[in-house]
């Protein structure tokens, strides 16, 4: 109730500014005039426009909250090289964007699981052999909450990490009866995240004359 009464109150103070709320996801706002966009996650807001703009935004938000502002990334003298945004690392470089998931959840899992010191891997996972299939047994009860918290760590980063994607996707089946062969996975893909522990995303600055589309048929108009 407490979320949804906070929703209600940021979005009337936005709309009120003249921001249009959007249709497809509730937290994201558009002031056409003004060409700012801005995006909020709980009590996280991040937006994108110009210096004045941004400027203008920020003093009608303290005229009705308490605001702790974290930096504005940008090419200016005055702007922040790099940010913090939900934990995830933003820099502006000379060369474009660069962004990179929250290093601790690689850590949190590391130690969690016990894989600290232990040797690297080269990929994510490993195929499961058909005589593993045969003799794959549950693991404990007593081990079922532990499990399913390492696998939820896994599936979290995964969404900033898409050489784990499919890896951490595995994992996540078997969240109703943990098995050893799933722990066995979970393993493999924390040693695999040991040896590269960081991936930064390069989102390099670029033109575009057009955008091209493809859908399925069914979504064509």
């Amino acid at each position: 109730l407490a979320a949804a009464c906070w929703q209600s109150e940021y979005s009337e103070s936005l709309i009120e500014f003249g921001f249009v709320q959007g249709t497809s996801s509730a937290c994201a706002f558009v002031h056409s005039e003004r060409h700012i966009m801005a995006r909020v996650h709980g009590d996280d807001f991040t937006c994108s426009g110009s210096k004045p703009q941004l400027d203008w935004l920020e003093a009608g938000l303290r005229s009705k909250y308490e605001l702790t502002v974290g930096g504005r990334l940008g090419p200016g003298p005055d702007d922040a090289k790099e940010i913090s945004m939900l934990n995830r690392i933003v820099r502006w470089t000379p060369r474009g964007i660069e962004y990179e998931a929250d290093p601790r959840q690689v850590e949190k899992l590391l130690r969690e699981i016990e894989l600290e010191g232990a040797n690297g891997a080269a990929t994510p996972g490993v195929k499961v052999l058909s005589r593993q299939v045969e003799t794959e047994t549950e693991l404990p009860e007593k081990e079922f909450t532990r499990f399913r918290a390492l696998a939820a760590r896994a599936n979290y980063l995964a969404a900033d990490r898409i050489d784990v994607l499919y890896s951490a996707k595995e994992v996540c089946r078997f969240m109703s009866k943990p098995t050893d062969i799933a722990m066995g996975a979970l393993k493999r893909l924390a040693r695999y995240l040991r040896s590269r522990p960081r991936m930064v995303f390069d989102f390099e600055f670029q033109t575009a004359e057009g955008i091209e589309c493809y859908t399925d048929t069914d979504w064509a108009c």
